[in-house]
């Protein structure tokens, strides 16, 4: 590669020995533009040690480089992030007295990216040495220096003074400070940046730009700036976000309400083939009762069905707290679920089990079993989860008759009690003043292979204590031999009490 680049400069130079003195005054202004050619030559194709080679044959032969030339190597070190190159390269310019132009100052910034901010003000002293202000290029090589050490401030700062002085930032400034602004969550102020550029360019900014913008407001749940930023990526651009950002958005359209942004989200995550998830559903079911739609939130389980996804316990718990307020909500819900099934002529168990739960928390424990008893009304099986929350009403109104005709159920429909199911009813039974039943459903929940919890003991040593029942002593051992120790205040309290009513006993 060396060796033609040697033959090339050598023929000029032997054609202007050989001709005449006319011939030769004409190939004395030849020679160095042939140099110069070669050089932009070699650094289009990036070849900087090519160049450095050509200019100092240029130098041996006492040809001066034109401002061509120093353009073309001061593009090159700019490239290649050569800065020391860029200073030597531009201090030899002057020394052979030609006058840098904002061209040439845009390059020797630029090559100053990688380095401390001290280099980027230094070239901009010296360019205000000589007078110059800078352009819509200029400040593109700034704003690249700023962006690298993200100097965000400053960035904006540069940004506005473009604004100010009527200078349309150049494609890739804009771009590089919307990017910034939006990883340094102002996510605000980088879409305003973004609708800036665009009204005032002839240029769109690229899909990566919009695409940060989206980011940095769902994370933020700048719901604004999600519902500016989305249609353009996905509908524009017909871009398909990652997981993450349409997680965020999903996020986003829960917290303002917007079921209709959350379904498409859920749109786009099909189209991706990113398999549908609960926690996908659970978000639309949030957006839907903040957007006052219960009947569809009520819809969404089975919805998920359909599409084999199994709710899971927190799914409808967005719609537990919307209905939980006042009974008023409960009574909606009620009849919403018969308009369900009479449209549809099927409604989702968890849509029951939500009602069933916030008549529970409302303390109307007759309206759910009410709703337990009417489960077959619309073809459906009551389960466990729902039989728990019954038997949790029951342990709340101490209606331990009731809590029994559920266990008689739950035989009757063939549904195996868990260890929350036995944990309710020695509950249950303690609220009695015979709580013998109390022990026997915590040998059998030992039995079925549950380790009582910590607080199943606490309970029934406290029973024991206030009905001064000697068994205090034994509960508190098996808690030890279950390896529970006796460290908060109440537990020790407890030990000690039912030491002193052992010692006092005759």
């Amino acid at each position: 590669m060396f060796s033609s680049s040697r033959s090339l400069a050598s023929r000029p130079l032997r054609r202007f020995i050989h001709a005449s003195p006319l011939r030769r005054a004409a190939l004395r202004d030849a020679v160095p533009s042939q140099y110069t050619l070669q050089i932009m030559a070699s650094a289009n194709s990036g070849n900087f040690a090519e160049c450095l080679q050509i200019a100092s044959k240029m130098k041996a032969e006492n040809i001066s480089p034109d401002a061509a030339t120093y353009n073309a190597m001061l593009s090159l070190a700019a490239r290649s992030g050569s800065w020391l190159y860029s200073w030597a390269i531009f201090d030899d310019m002057l020394q052979r007295g030609i006058q840098p132009t904002p061209v040439l100052f845009s390059h020797l910034i630029h090559a100053q990216r990688d380095r401390p901010a001290t280099n980027l003000w230094y070239a901009l002293e010296r360019m205000k040495h000589y007078g110059m202000k800078p352009n819509a290029s200029v400040y593109t090589s700034i704003i690249t220096c700023l962006v690298n050490e993200s100097n965000i401030e400053t960035v904006l700062r540069v940004f506005f003074m473009m604004k100010k002085e009527g200078i349309v930032p150049e494609l890739s400034a804009a771009q590089a400070a919307i990017i910034l602004a939006a990883e340094c969550g102002y996510s605000q102020l980088a879409i305003e940046i973004a609708k800036y550029f665009e009204a005032v360019s002839v240029r769109r900014l690229e899909s990566s730009a919009w695409i940060a913008c989206l980011s940095s407001a769902s994370r933020n749940l700048y719901v604004e700036g999600v519902s500016t930023c989305w249609p353009i990526v996905v509908n524009e651009f017909a871009h398909t976000p990652n997981e993450g950002i349409c997680l965020a958005v999903l996020s986003t359209a829960a917290r303002h309400g917007l079921p209709e942004l959350a379904m498409d989200v859920l749109r786009v995550l099909k189209n991706g083939n990113i398999e549908w998830q609960e926690y996908h559903f659970a978000a639309l079911i949030e957006a839907f009762c903040r957007n006052d739609q219960l009947k569809e939130a009520l819809t969404t389980p089975r919805l998920m069905r359909t599409n084999g996804i199994e709710p899971a316990d927190t799914t409808t718990s967005f719609i537990f707290e919307c209905i939980k307020r006042d009974v008023d909500v409960l009574d909606s819900a009620t009849t919403m679920i018969d308009e369900i099934y009479a449209a549809d002529g099927s409604v989702d168990i968890d849509a029951l089990k939500v009602v069933v739960r916030a008549s529970i928390f409302l303390g109307d424990l007759q309206r759910a079993v009410g709703i337990y008893k009417s489960f077959s009304d619309y073809d459906l099986e009551p389960d466990l989860a729902v039989f728990n929350l019954l038997l949790e009403g029951c342990v709340t109104a101490q209606h331990r008759p009731l809590g029994d005709l559920l266990l008689t159920d739950m035989k009757k429909h063939k549904v195996q009690p868990n260890e929350e199911t036995y944990k309710n009813m020695i509950r249950l039974c303690l609220t009695q003043t015979v709580y013998e039943d109390a022990f026997y459903y915590l040998e059998e929940m030992k039995a079925a292979g549950y380790v009582p919890p910590r607080e199943i003991y606490v309970a029934l040593s406290e029973k024991c204590i206030s009905a001064e029942d000697s068994r205090s002593h034994m509960v508190l051992q098996e808690m030890r031999e279950c390896g529970y120790r006796l460290e908060d205040t109440r537990a020790k309290t407890i030990a000690r009490r039912a030491s002193l009513q052992n010692s006092a006993r005759p």
